[in-house]
């Protein structure tokens, strides 16, 4: 798939950097499952492809290390974040024991201003999900998971900021970030899944709704437990080789960088004559 194809947000770059500008390519082909979990990221071939220098490239690897969707090894090789299943275990034990607190503290407090913006996400959501259930071709397809991840990040980080304790949020977007990397690959096809948690949700928003935190921050807890299994599963079935999940995907093999531009392909990044040597202008 194309940069094109991709429908980046707003190409400005007069307004953004080229940190920002990499920044955003690589979110994006991580989001739609076009980067999978283990993939190596090379900076020299990004920024050939980008036509940057690997200055800007170093210092988005740096954000995308900071946001969850990057790990850079103690040998600065840069993968697309990936988990053991011990990992996967550790993680989700601490994100139902501080999400289920949220939630009950976040019942506790919700205004009706609140709870009605949960619901319109929640609907946003849920017709998201029905897009997703539909015959969708698969570049709408990529554009409705990404659209699904940040409707699901927005409807559980709404629930929760009606607790009001910057410190457990802060820990809990913290935590969520580890898993962002694998939420395209697994929901892009498994739509049993995806309804399943869909119809958590609203039995979350029931609760909510019904001013129960105790039952909500229950729900929630199991909401998240379920998912291990989910994604242990996953891990194994990538892992059988030996190797991680992104480099048992042969699809990918040929465009390591899938959404970057190849050099014979139209660039979407403006170029300068003159003294950068055709680079863009960082």
């Amino acid at each position: 798939m194309s940069m094109e194809q991709m429908n980046l947000p707003g190409n400005n770059f007069e307004h953004r950097t080229m940190q920002q500008i990499v920044v955003d390519r690589l979110q994006q082909g991580i989001r739609q499952g076009l980067l999978l979990p283990g993939r190596k990221l090379v900076y020299s071939e990004i920024a050939r492809e980008m036509n940057v220098s690997i200055t800007p490239v170093r210092e988005a690897m740096k954000a995308l290390e900071a946001q969850g969707l990057v790990t850079i090894t103690p040998h600065r090789t840069a993968l697309v974040t990936f988990l053991t299943d011990d990992q996967v275990g550790e993680l989700y034990a601490m994100r139902a024991l501080l999400e289920g607190l949220a939630t009950q503290q976040a019942v506790e407090h919700m205004t009706h201003k609140e709870l009605l913006h949960l619901k319109r996400v929640y609907k946003e959501l849920d017709t998201v999900v029905a897009a997703l259930n539909g015959n969708t071709a698969e570049t709408a397809r990529s554009e409705y998971i990404v659209s699904l991840q940040r409707l699901h990040d927005d409807f559980h980080l709404s629930l929760y900021a009606p607790c009001g304790n910057k410190y457990l949020l802060q820990m809990i977007q913290l935590l969520r970030g580890q898993v962002t990397t694998y939420f395209p690959v697994i929901n892009r096809y498994h739509m049993k899944r995806v309804n399943r948690s869909q119809r958590q949700h609203l039995a979350i928003l029931t609760a909510c709704e019904d001013r129960k935190p105790t039952l909500a921050a229950s729900l929630m807890r199991n909401h998240l437990r379920q998912q291990i299994a989910v994604l242990t599963r996953h891990i194994e079935a990538n892992s059988s080789d030996g190797k991680s999940a992104g480099d048992a995907k042969d699809q990918v093999d040929s465009a390591v960088h899938s959404g970057l531009p190849r050099e014979k392909s139209p660039s979407v990044l403006a170029s300068t004559d003159g003294d950068s040597g055709g680079r863009t202008p960082r």
